[in-house]
């Protein structure tokens, strides 16, 4: 009888390695997919791109055209980021256009800032630049997807 209680223990016992052994194996895959998941949104690597280009052609833009250059370069440069990008790069070209947008605006109306009413349009900007940025990566990807696609 005690042979056999010994018996079970271990198949139990081995059991439930083999089930902790599948259970780590199960989260580790759920773990990489996520990643990938979040990967495909937002990519670190991209941003970085985005943001390099949002800024030069806001700094191009702004020294160029007098009245809201500063806008119609960071659409160009989200621009030729979704037309050189094979994946849709809105959300980092987005977020990029947000700061840069945001903080060129916040530079611009720094006197107001100080004094305490200008916070909300750096704020606008902000917002401009988020939607001029992201709709300029859509517009760039779309006409890549266009030209590339066949008829």
């Amino acid at each position: 009888m005690a042979k056999r209680t010994d018996q079970l223990t271990e198949t139990r016992s081995a059991d439930h390695e083999v089930a902790l052994g599948e259970s780590e194996a199960a989260t580790a895959g759920a773990r990489r997919r996520v990643r990938e998941r979040a990967e495909t949104l937002f990519s670190p690597k991209r941003f970085g791109l985005a943001l390099a280009l949002v800024l030069a052609g806001t700094l191009v833009g702004g020294a160029t055209v007098p009245i809201a250059g500063g806008v119609v370069g960071a659409f160009l440069g989200a621009f030729l980021l979704g037309v050189a990008s094979e994946t849709r790069p809105v959300a980092e070209a987005g977020v990029a256009g947000g700061a840069v947008v945001g903080l060129s605006t916040a530079s611009d109306y720094l006197v107001w800032i100080i004094a305490g009413s200008g916070l909300t349009v750096a704020a606008l900007g902000a917002v401009v630049g988020l939607v001029v940025c992201g709709l300029g990566a859509y517009f760039g990807s779309d006409l890549r997807d266009g030209l590339t696609r066949e008829i």
